[in-house]
């Protein structure tokens, strides 16, 4: 006994122990655990794989005796190209592991894992990269071959998903899966060579397509699988396999293999159930929570079989059977049902070339209550489409209306149609099915619960007629349609003949309400309003139309709307006319009047427009010359996708605007107010012609900032991506602080203009390109002209402190202009000032040089600063080469304006500056000697005056006998000495 007691102690420490270790080893390392899973993700994930270590644990109580790891909330995002797109996204995964295997180390092997509430999206690029390969590949695969086995297998009891949606979107092969509500449970032991996987798959709803068209639309699937994995996981063979979509249940079997560059296959597929009302439920609309409830009788027979090869190239041969016999179905609340459907239908495809499917209607019939549905059609192949065929029907809407109720629809008449087809579609051959159909309506009357008022006494009758099958001998006739709406009737008459050469001869009159209409008969994303009335005729063929040939086609009538409203959730802006009134004939449409309004924009049109037949009917250009008058153009809401009534438009999403190359109009304007980005324009007025798929401006002109504007000039926006622009603009008594802060041109090249008071005018050429917001690049511009200022001043600027700091000149805080021209150009990302004339304080400057894109500055001033003036820099400079005694009263001075505009560096330009005062200083000498010239020519005795003049004579800076060092000569008096004496020679001899 005390042996077991001690054995029981034992186990009974063993046990705490291990669970005090699954308690607190998550705790106490969960650093070094989530440090060592970074480490190994890292070195074999080219992925971000994102969780939190706090939602990381371990735990046996879970499903005792295994260890379950329990990680939250983790995420797995693929990189380029796939940045931001989810490839993995749990709520929660629980991975078990057997507790055996961990503590004698057993060859390790999972025992289960679940994933609660998973995302899974899979994309798979037209160039074939997915978002799945995440895994760096190996480095040295002969290693790895060569490696001792893991200690990790791949066996598995089990696995399971909860509650999770799946996405799989390849479009290298156009096809899109989407599952919803996803619950799933299988097991297999993938360590063995031969082995079957079992599973149970169900979602509530399905969605997938192929090449854009969709085969599933939100239905519910289940499925129950055994296949047996054989052959290096290449081939499977499916035992025992069920699919259900929605009801219909499908049993499938055979084997898939996949052998690298393709799939073969063989597979048979059938119903194992016999009910219609499995078949009814793939209906779309029928399968809801009251399918139940439909009463359905009716036999079922469906089989199938898919052989052979899938690849790029092929798909396999296929065959589906579908028979339907003495089936019905009723809604129990319905007193009529949907008797006698029988219906045999065959697709056969013998030899896997999609093109030889043959499509086998042999039989399709039903009663809706006593109205009997007859048809019956062969497509021999989908190459010619060879068919024969006909339809015929007779029904009673209001019988339908009650059979099928539609919540707030009422409708009545009779409808009748037969139609039978034989022959082949051939458009090149243009060839066609000989047709013998015709298709009546009588006493037609709709109502919608949204609007009270019905359409009534609605009626037509039509035929479609061919016998032989020449595309040129059809006819397809509409006669006598007629509707009425709120006491306003509509008749038409229509015969087109001759699909060869469409040959239309029309006749409409009447008016219709347009708001009524679309009551009855919804426009999904739009609406309309307004009342039109039109009488019209129009005869003609497509070949006249090509032709160019408008005076054979009599088209003539009237056409008015009032109160005309459009809007569209693709339109940021409504569409209204009050007013418009429309002649034509075929050669012209002359405007009379139209008024309305686009969004806060209003207009009042007229004018004619030729070749609109033309334009309508072959795509050429239209042609007309049209008054425009309007109080507000507000242009940003046309060139934006929304605004907003109390912001102005955002020019980040301005766009380019596109002149279309088919439009050949001639618009004369006059607009009282637009407004275009954040600039507001007053009485504008001029032509644009437009042309070619260009804007031609002429003399257009407005009043903006307090300036008068002209612009004649072109926009070209053939190349969306490089839209060009060439104008020449006049400008005249527009603020100069205006302009900087309001065009880019000026704030960029000549950002000091913002702290100018005063106004300029300005004749100016300048090209270039406008970026995507309709915006100046300015990079691209080049241009020149003259700009004038009749008076402006500059003051508290840091380009004065930084000039006037060279000179001690008075009142030079200010700079000012008066009658200045300045002639400017734009070049290579630079605006270039030739020279002009300022003035700071009392003292003229004047002033050259440039401005970049990036801000840089390189100017030069120049100005005569009084002798006394100069400052102290600019004084020891002088005297550098002028000396300390010069007799000069104005040193001219040369200043270079470097570094930018906010940081901007002021220089003296040395040899610029060092010549300037040389040739200051011949110019003093000069004036000296004629003086003196002009004293000798009076009688004073020349050598008296040079003596006077000269005084003691100079010498050089060598030593003399007494060993003391002579100052250095005077430069003005020694050039003017040998001046002089040049003068005595010439008089004495």
């Amino acid at each position: 006994m005390k042996i077991v007691k001690k054995i029981l102690i034992g186990l009974g420490i063993v046990i705490v122990l291990v669970v005090a270790a699954a308690v607190i080893i998550p705790v106490v390392f969960k650093d070094d655990i989530k440090a060592a899973i970074d480490r190994g993700i890292a070195k074999n994930v080219n992925a971000d794989v994102i969780f939190d270590v706090n939602n990381f644990s371990l735990t046996v109580f879970r499903h005792f005796p295994n260890i379950t790891i329990e990680v939250k909330e983790l995420g797995v995002f693929n990189r380029t190209p796939f940045e931001g797109v989810h490839l993995f996204v749990i709520e929660r995964m629980d991975v078990e592991v057997n507790l055996v295997d961990v503590l004698f180390g057993k060859q390790l092997r999972l025992k289960g894992i679940t994933l609660i509430r998973p995302q899974i999206n899979i994309n798979v690029l037209k160039d074939g990269r997915a978002n799945y390969n995440i895994a760096y590949p190996s480095a040295d695969t002969t290693k790895v071959q060569n490696q001792e086995p893991t200690r990790f297998s791949f066996g598995i009891d089990h696995w399971e998903i909860v509650d999770g949606q799946v996405t799989y979107d390849d479009q290298s092969m156009s096809y899109y899966l989407l599952l919803k509500g996803l619950n799933h449970s299988g097991s297999g032991d993938f360590t063995q060579d031969v082995f079957d996987l079992r599973t149970h798959t169900v979602a509530d709803t399905v969605t997938t397509s192929y090449g854009g068209k969709e085969f599933l639309t939100n239905k519910r699937v289940a499925i129950d699988a055994t296949v047996s994995i054989s052959e290096k996981m290449t081939k499977y063979t499916l035992k025992e396999d069920l699919f259900k979509v929605n009801d219909f249940g499908m049993s499938c079997d055979g084997w898939l293999k996949m052998n690298g560059a393709d799939y073969a296959m063989d597979l048979s597929f059938k119903s194992p159930e016999n009910s219609f009302k499995s078949l009814l439920s793939l209906v779309p609309g029928i399968y809801s929570k009251d399918f139940r409830k439909i009463e359905t009788q009716g036999d079922l027979s469906f089989s199938g079989v898919v052989k052979g090869t899938y690849s790029d190239k092929q798909i396999p041969a296929f065959t589906l059977d579908l028979k339907v016999n003495n089936a019905m179905f009723k809604y129990p609340e319905l007193p009529t049902a949907v008797n006698n459907i029988n219906m045999d239908l065959l697709i056969d495809n013998k030899d896997g070339v999609m093109i030889n499917t043959m499509v086998d209607l042999k039989k399709l019939h039903l009663d809706f209550g006593s109205n009997p549905v007859d048809a019956r059609l062969l497509i021999q192949n989908l190459r010619d489409y060879r068919m024969d065929g006909n339809l015929k029907a007779k029904l009673n809407l209001a019988e339908l209306n009650k059979m099928f109720p539609m919540p707030g629809l009422e409708m009545k008449g009779i409808y009748f149609v037969n139609a039978s087809a034989k022959g082949v579609y051939d458009s090149l051959k243009k060839i066609m099915p000989a047709v013998d159909a015709t298709m009546s309506l009588t006493d037609g009357y709709v109502k919608s619960s949204q609007f009270p008022l019905p359409l009534q006494d609605l009626k037509f009758s039509s035929s479609i007629k061919n016998t032989s099958g020449k595309m040129a001998e059809t006819t397809i006739a509409v006669n006598d349609f007629s509707m009425l709406l709120e006491n306003e009737k509509l008749t038409a008459r229509l015969v087109l003949q001759n699909l060869d050469d469409y040959t239309w001869d029309l006749k409409a009159k009447g008016g219709v309400d347009l708001e009524k209409m679309t009551k009855i008969f919804p426009l999904k994303g739009m609406s309309l309003a307004g009342k039109v009335k039109a009488d019209l005729e129009t005869r003609g063929k497509m070949s006249d139309v090509r032709a160019k040939r408008y005076d054979r086609m009599p088209t003539s009538g009237t056409a008015s709307f009032r109160d005309f409203k459009y809007k569209s959730k693709d339109l940021s802006y409504a569409v209204a006319l009050s007013q418009a009134d429309v002649v034509f004939d075929p050669k012209k449409i002359e405007l009379k009047k139209m008024a309305g309004t686009l969004g806060k924009s209003d207009f009042d049109v007229k004018g004619l427009v030729t070749n609109y037949l033309g334009y309508a009917l072959n795509n050429e250009t239209i042609t007309g010359t049209v008054v425009f008058n309007s109080n507000l153009l507000d242009l940003n809401e046309f060139m934006t996708q929304s605004s907003s009534e109390s912001t102005p438009a955002d020019t980040a999403s301005l766009h380019v605007i596109r002149v279309p190359d088919n439009i050949d109009f001639t618009l004369k304007s006059s607009i009282k107010t637009v407004k275009m980005m954040e600039y507001t324009m007053t009485n504008a007025s001029g032509d644009i012609f437009v042309k070619n798929g260009i804007a031609n401006l002429s003399g257009i002109k407005f009043n903006l900032l307090g300036g008068a504007f002209g612009i004649n000039g072109f926009y070209n926006p053939k190349d969306m991506k490089h839209p060009k622009f060439d104008f020449g603009l006049k400008i005249d008594n527009l603020s100069i602080r205006e302009a900087a802060h309001s065009f880019s041109i000026v704030k960029t090249f000549v950002p000091v203009a913002g702290l100018v008071n005063g106004n300029f005018g300005t004749d100016f050429k300048i090209n270039g390109e406008l970026k995507q917001n309709m915006t100046l690049n300015l990079a691209t511009a080049n241009g020149a002209g003259l700009i004038k200022i009749a008076e402006a001043s500059l003051t508290q600027s840091t380009l004065i402190s930084g000039i006037t700091a060279l000179t001690n000149l008075d009142n030079t805080d200010k700079v000012s202009l008066k009658d200045v021209s300045i002639f400017a150009s734009i070049a290579n990302g630079r605006l270039t000032v030739k020279p002009f004339d300022v003035k700071f304080g009392n003292y003229k400057t004047t002033v050259a040089g440039s401005t970049g894109l990036d801000g840089g500055i390189d100017y030069s001033l120049k100005m005569n600063v009084p002798a006394g003036k100069l400052g102290s820099q600019l004084q020891e400079f002088v005297n550098q080469y002028a000396g300390t005694n010069n007799s000069t009263s104005e040193i001219p001075v040369t200043i270079g304006l470097g570094g930018t505009y906010d940081n901007p560096k002021t220089t003296l330009k040395a040899m610029e500056q060092k010549q300037q005062v040389k040739d200051a200083v011949t110019k003093a000498a000069e004036q000296k000697g004629k003086e003196a010239v002009q004293q000798a020519v009076k009688g004073t005795q020349a050598e008296e005056v040079v003596k006077n003049l000269l005084g003691a004579p100079k010498t050089d800076t060598t030593k003399v006998k007494d060993g003391t060092q002579s100052k250095p000569a005077d430069p003005v008096n020694q050039l003017l000495q040998n001046k002089l004496q040049n003068l005595l020679k010439k008089k004495k001899n």
